[in-house]
């Protein structure tokens, strides 16, 4: 009894001191029996409502400019044409004279090309073919213009034809040395061999008598030669109209077998 007694007191101080020191630091009081003090914990700090004069200030601010990269500029648009359209479009309003000047420029006979011109022209517009390809074909046959030139197989004249042909296909006259006869026929023979052939190709190797590739030598390139001076006829052709502003110049133009 007296030992339990004797452990009361004992044990009495020091729980005092443990509730003492429990309630300091729950209420964030001084240090007890120098004990360290301890710091409450602080809760966040209240916001303060804006005021008129703030969201004036906030107002009078300019705004950040957003940042935008430039549009790249607009691709022209690019406006196809068939080149005979064009060409016919043009002769159809200047006549035989852009042809000529063609003719005159690469044959250096002014007067014999403004003749050639103008009968091309006329028997394009009746057989149907683009005054280019007769142009080509009168080129190819006879570029020096000679209306008096024969060839080793007789082909006689501008278009080279051949005197088999004089007075076949409703031409007014049969003389295949005078200029308008001799393009008359070229244009109507060339006319007869695109109706009976598979293709220009081949209506142009039948023109040139190349058959077998034994009457004309080196007879199977006449195509090609001759669809390569008609694009570069029309060309220039069509560069005069521009020119003369009869056709826009920048317009793009995609040529079509004729």
């Amino acid at each position: 009894m007296a030992d339990r007694l004797e452990y009361s007191r004992t044990f009495r101080p020091y729980a005092v001191a443990l509730v003492i020191a429990a309630s300091a630091c729950s209420s964030g009081g001084p240090a007890v029996d120098g004990l360290p003090a301890v710091e409450p914990r602080l809760g966040p700090a209240p916001v303060a409502e804006p005021t008129a004069a703030d969201s004036a200030l906030a107002a009078a601010k300019p705004a950040p400019k957003a940042t935008t990269r430039p549009r790249p500029a607009p691709r022209p648009r690019i406006r196809w044409a068939d080149s005979t359209v064009l060409e016919r479009s043009v002769t159809a309003r200047l006549g035989h004279r852009p042809l000529a000047a063609v003719l005159a420029r690469r044959t250096r006979r002014p007067e014999v090309a403004e003749r050639a011109a103008l009968a091309v022209i006329r028997e394009s517009r009746k057989v149907h073919l683009s005054p280019s390809l007769l142009a080509a074909v009168l080129l190819i046959e006879n570029r020096a213009l000679d209306t008096a030139a024969v060839s080793s197989q007789g082909a006689v004249g501008l278009m080279q034809v051949m005197p088999i042909h004089a007075g076949s296909y409703g031409c007014a006259n049969t003389e295949l040395r005078e200029l308008d006869t001799n393009i008359c026929h070229g244009a109507r023979l060339l006319r007869l061999y695109v109706v009976r052939s598979p293709s220009l190709r081949v209506a142009l190797r039948r023109y040139n008598g190349c058959v077998r590739g034994t009457v004309t030598p080196r007879c199977a390139r006449y195509p090609a030669r001759v669809l390569a001076t008609a694009a570069s006829v029309r060309r220039e052709l069509l560069a005069r109209a521009a020119e003369d502003g009869v056709i826009v110049p920048a317009l793009a133009t995609r040529g079509v077998a004729d």
